[in-house]
């Protein structure tokens, strides 16, 4: 993960809490077309100067070859009324997160899967199982990819209920759970969507913490189709159950 600095002299007389509006927009625009990561990013006026502070996942992450138009007209609306040019400077790595994301050339499949920690992209590359910016994938709406993005949010909305444990955590398990959840129904179609977009197989994760011992729960068939779905090896140390009919994956309760 990349820290970088989007900055841009103010060289006009244009009302400047109307262009912090300009630029906060610009940085939507990037959140929704997968080049910067997160919802907050630092803003502040120094020196005539405005300044915002997002985290990409690569460091070319704010590259024009990845622009979509609504990035590229917001940048050229911002940069004549402030009559100079927007600057890109990459201030460091996140210590964080070190790994960097998947650089795979041709992915056997795909994962949709996020937490309530990270701020990686949700697809998941199936070969290396590191996260995969999500402009590396073909568009996904003419404005980005926001079907994604809502998913991931309501998704991480779940996973903090439930690890707060005081409000809706049952409700919340439930939604990353069950399979037919209003949740899981919402990432299903994104993961179909993503496959014919693609032409990779695109798997669901299906969070799983249930009072079950080991024994019972390698038991358990694909809650979709009712067939075997317990991987012989586990899949990148994590996955233990993969449906390739239903495209669901899961993992064995920690709950024993």
């Amino acid at each position: 993960m990349y820290i970088q600095e989007v900055s841009i002299k103010i060289n006009s007389e244009f009302n400047k809490d109307e262009l912090v509006d300009e630029f906060n927009l610009l940085l939507k625009f990037y959140r929704d077309n997968g080049q910067t990561q997160g919802k907050i990013e630092p803003e502040y006026i120094s020196e005539g100067k405005m300044f915002e502070v997002p985290f990409t996942m690569e460091v070319d992450s704010l590259n024009k070859k990845h622009n979509n138009n609504y990035v590229n007209r917001q940048i050229e609306k911002i940069e004549t009324l402030c009559n100079s040019k927007i600057a890109f400077k990459t201030l460091g790595k996140n210590y964080d997160n070190n790994t960097g994301p998947c650089e795979c050339k041709n992915p056997r499949f795909y994962i949709l899967f996020t937490n309530f920690l990270t701020i990686l992209s949700p697809i998941i590359c199936g070969s290396c199982d590191r996260a995969i910016p999500l402009y590396r994938l073909p568009m996904y709406e003419d404005d980005g990819y926001l079907p994604i993005l809502s998913w991931e949010s309501n998704y991480k909305a779940c996973d903090t209920l439930q690890m707060n444990c005081e409000v809706g955590e049952r409700w919340a398990t439930n939604q990353m759970s069950a399979h037919n959840s209003q949740l899981s129904i919402q990432g299903r179609e994104i993961c179909k969507r993503i496959e014919v977009l693609t032409g990779k197989p695109t798997f669901y994760y299906l969070y799983n913490y249930r009072k079950l011992s080991v024994a019972k729960d390698r038991q358990r068939k694909c809650p979709s189709c009712g067939q075997d779905w317990l991987l012989k090896k586990r899949l990148h140390n994590f996955y233990d159950f993969k449906c390739d009919t239903c495209k669901l994956i899961s993992t064995l309760t920690p709950n024993i």
